[in-house]
C-alpha cells in the first residue's frame, strides 16, 4: 500500500512539473491589462512615492507579494516561479486534507490530480494577477483547517488567512468559512442561550456588512452594470436591459443602500440578471468561446458537479467539515450573482478545490462499486 501511495505521489509531482514547464513554454510571463496597476502600485511603494490608485488597496495582498521581487530588482520570471511553487504546495495540502478526511490515498490522488493537472487553473501561475496567489492561499487555508497543526503551522495558518483576505476584495470568504467551521466544530457558544448566539451573530454580520460597504465596495460601480444589464463583464451581446429598462437608484455613498434600493424597485429584473450570472458562473462556458472549447468545459465540469454532489451526500463528514467545503462555493456564487461574472470565468477557480475533493470522493465511491460488481460478475 505504501509503495502504491508513493507511486501516486510521484506521478502527481511529475505531471504537475511537466505541466508547469509546458505552460511556461506556452505563456511565458503574461502581463495583461490589470497587471499594470499592481506593478505600478508596488513600484510606487518600492520607490516610497504616494500611491496614485487607491483602488488597489482592495488587493493589497498582491502588492505585498510583489514587493520583495521589485525591491530586489528581480524579473517577473521569479514571480511566476514562486506562484507555481505556491500552487504546488496547495495541491500537496489538498492531497493531505483529502487523505485525512477519507483515509483513502486513491481519493486524495484524484482530488490532487484534478487540481495539479488542470491546465486552465494552473495557467494563472504565469499571469501577473491576483488569481494564482488567491487560488493557492484559499486552498492552503481550507486544507490547513482540516489538518492537525503544530505551533509553527498555527502561525502559518493564521498568516495565510490574513494574506488570503487581503489579496482580493472577495477574500473575506476565507475567514468567514474558517470561522463557521470552528464555531460548528468547537461549539464555543453551546453554553449560551439562543438569544446570545443570535446577538453575537447579528453583530458579526453587521460588522462584515460595514466593512464591505465602507471599504471594499466604494470604488466599484455596481449600478453601471445593472443599468446596462451586464451578465458577463465586457461582453455586451447578452444584456437584460434590451428587454426591460430598470429603475436606477439615486447616487449614494453606500453601495449596499444602492443595491437594496435597486432590488426592491426591480425585483424581477434583478432575479433575471442574478440567475443568469449564476448560470454562467457555474457552467463556465461562454458564448464567445468556440464550440469545441465549450464542449470540453461542459464535459469536464458537469461530471465533476455530479460526483461532488454524490460525494457530499455519501461522505459521512461532520456538519463543520461539510460547511467548510460548501460555504466558499456558495459565497462566491452569491458574490457573482450580486456583481458580475468574469470574462474568463476566473471567479470559479478559487472554489474548485473543495469541489474537486468531493468529486474525488463521489467518483471513487461510484468506481469502486462498479469494479466490485464487475469482479463478482466474472
Amino acid at each position: 500500500m505504501k509503495n502504491k501511495e508513493l507511486v501516486c505521489k510521484g506521478l502527481l509531482f511529475i505531471g504537475w512539473l511537466a505541466l508547469q514547464v509546458f505552460l511556461y513554454d506556452h505563456f511565458g510571463v503574461r502581463i495583461v491589462y490589470d497587471s499594470h496597476r499592481f506593478i505600478k502600485f508596488t513600484t510606487q511603494l518600492v520607490q516610497e512615492q504616494p500611491v496614485t490608485n487607491p483602488h488597489v488597496l482592495r488587493y493589497l495582498g498582491y502588492p505585498i507579494f510583489l514587493f520583495p521581487f521589485l525591491k530586489a530588482g528581480l524579473t517577473f520570471q521569479w514571480v511566476v516561479l514562486v506562484q507555481a511553487i505556491f500552487s504546488g504546495i496547495a495541491g500537496a495540502l489538498l492531497y493531505k486534507a483529502a487523505a485525512a478526511l477519507t483515509q483513502n490515498f486513491r481519493i486524495a490522488t484524484i482530488a490532487a490530480a484534478l487540481f495539479l493537472w488542470n491546465p486552465d487553473l494552473q495557467a494563472y501561475n504565469f499571469y501577473i494577477l491576483t488569481d494564482s496567489l488567491f487560488i493557492s492561499l484559499t486552498t492552503i487555508c481550507l486544507c490547513l483547517t482540516l489538518l492537525p497543526k503544530s505551533r509553527f503551522l498555527w502561525g502559518v495558518f493564521m498568516a495565510a488567512i490574513v494574506w488570503a483576505t487581503l489579496v482580493r476584495p472577495n477574500g473575506f470568504l476565507v475567514p468567514v468559512t474558517v470561522a463557521v467551521y470552528f464555531l460548528l466544530e468547537k461549539k464555543p457558544f453551546a453554553a449560551f442561550n439562543k438569544w446570545t448566539v443570535a446577538a453575537v451573530s447579528l453583530v458579526a454580520g453587521g460588522f462584515l456588512l460595514w466593512v464591505l460597504d465602507r471599504f471594499l465596495l466604494p470604488t466599484f460601480g455596481l449600478m453601471h452594470t445593472y443599468e446596462r444589464g451586464d451578465i458577463i463583464f465586457g461582453y455586451y451581446e447578452i444584456l437584460v436591459n434590451q428587454y426591460h429598462q430598470p429603475q436606477i437608484p439615486p447616487v449614494s455613498s453606500s453601495r449596499l443602500q444602492e443595491l437594496a434600493w435597486f432590488i426592491t424597485h426591480n425585483p424581477i429584473y434583478f432575479l433575471a440578471v442574478a440567475l443568469l450570472k449564476g448560470f454562467f458562473f457555474l457552467i463556465h462556458a461562454k458564448p464567445y468561446y468556440s464550440l469545441g472549447h465549450n464542449m470540453a468545459i461542459v464535459c469536464f465540469l458537469m461530471p465533476i458537479y455530479v460526483f461532488a454532489w454524490l460525494g457530499f451526500r455519501k461522505s459521512g463528514f461532520t456538519r463543520a467539515q461539510k460547511a467548510l467545503l460548501l460555504i466558499p462555493v456558495l459565497l462566491q456564487l452569491g458574490i457573482t450573482m450580486l456583481t458580475v461574472e468574469d470574462w474568463d470565468g476566473r471567479w470559479l477557480y478559487p472554489v474548485l478545490p473543495p469541489i474537486f475533493l468531493l468529486a474525488a470522493l463521489g467518483g471513487w465511491s461510484y468506481l469502486s462499486r462498479f469494479l466490485t460488481s464487475s469482479a463478482r460478475a466474472q
